[in-house]
């Protein structure tokens, strides 16, 4: 190992990492570039030398930075190195083959993946991403605390009656290591301020502060609480999901 290839290999790793910067958060970040390391690491070992020109050629066969990221954030494949050898795509690319041509699914289990956007390959084969039903298998295989959360809060915006699991979840989402702060907040506040505003619909009466909170609370407060985690949980969902397919994908290399 030569200091020269080194250095080759730790700009590479820092133009990556400037690509990923904003759209992912730091420790998504710091998996993503510790699998990538790895993976060159392991191309290093098997080559016949570890001169800066077999660094280069290693590091092309990687693809540039910018590709690289586009790859692991969208599940789009280049097997083209450099980015004037891609020749535009057709406009018929954009629309799904059939499904005996490697399609999108049809039936049931398409309702549960739920939509999603079919790429024409260079290979010529669809690269589809993953449905709600595959990022959920993931989320619940690799950040399970996460899964949940986000279970408690389904549960509590469908069935009101079971509202005090609200409390579980939040506590889950405030302890999480995967969300961002603004995401606990988020999480957490928006639920209690549906809450509060509810109770201040209640239409009813109530001569102190304890008892209107005991009727407020189970009339309309829960309501709102329930609604809001909901919207919470299409907020979370994503941002959770996103970073157990890099766990998962970190653990697959």
């Amino acid at each position: 190992m030569t200091q020269r290839s080194e250095q080759l290999v730790l700009d590479y790793l820092s133009e990556v990492g400037l690509a990923l910067h904003g759209r992912v958060t730091a420790k998504e970040r710091t998996a993503y570039l510790t699998s990538l390391r790895a993976r060159i690491d392991e191309r290093r070992a098997a080559a016949d030398n570890d001169d800066v020109d077999t660094v280069r050629r290693i590091l092309r066969g990687f693809g540039s930075p910018d590709h690289i990221v586009e790859e692991e954030l969208t599940g789009r494949e280049f097997d083209l190195e450099d980015d004037e050898m891609i020749p535009p795509k057709p406009r018929h690319a954009d629309r799904p083959p059939p499904p005996w041509r490697g399609g999108p699914s049809q039936g049931f289990m398409s309702l549960l993946e739920g939509p999603s956007r079919t790429e024409l390959r260079m290979d010529g084969r669809a690269a589809r991403k993953p449905g709600v039903a595959r990022n959920g298998l993931v989320l619940v295989r690799h950040h399970p605390p996460e899964a949940a959360a986000l279970a408690l809060f389904v549960l509590s915006g469908v069935w009101w009656e079971a509202a005090f699991l609200w409390v579980l979840g939040a506590a889950l989402v405030v302890l999480s290591q995967v969300w961002e702060p603004r995401d606990k907040w988020i999480g957490v506040g928006v639920p209690l301020l549906a809450c509060v505003v509810g109770m201040t619909l209640w239409t009813g009466e109530a001569k102190f502060i304890d008892q209107y909170i005991q009727e407020a609370l189970p009339a309309t407060g829960v309501a709102g609480l329930g609604l809001a985690s909901l919207a919470c949980v299409l907020y979370l969902f994503p941002k959770a999901a996103r970073s157990a397919r890099v766990a998962d994908r970190a653990a697959g290399s």
